[in-house]
């Protein structure tokens, strides 16, 4: 399991292509991204703070229970923070 946590985007096809290439052990791929809704209008950017290592830690601690309860064969976890529009 890796678990990434910047401020820089990223490309998730890019991603994605990474993480299955040459892989024939898995037989599903699902992938979650956030988005940041305006709520009506009122909302145009989201700024998202962090603690460096607490929070690598915290989301590797949920990845791995995550691993051990559905077998995962794999993971990857990128956490963005910063300003988001």
């Amino acid at each position: 399991m890796e678990v990434r946590v910047q401020e820089a985007p990223f490309d998730l096809g890019v991603e994605v292509a990474l993480m299955t290439a040459g892989r024939a052990d898995a037989g599903a791929l699902v992938t979650f991204s956030g988005i940041v809704r305006d709520e009506g209008g009122r909302l145009s950017e989201l700024r998202i703070e962090h603690y460096p290592g607490m929070t690598e830690r915290a989301i590797a601690a949920i990845a791995a229970e995550a691993r051990d309860r559905w077998n995962l064969a794999g993971g990857l976890v990128i956490h963005r923070h910063g300003t988001l529009r």
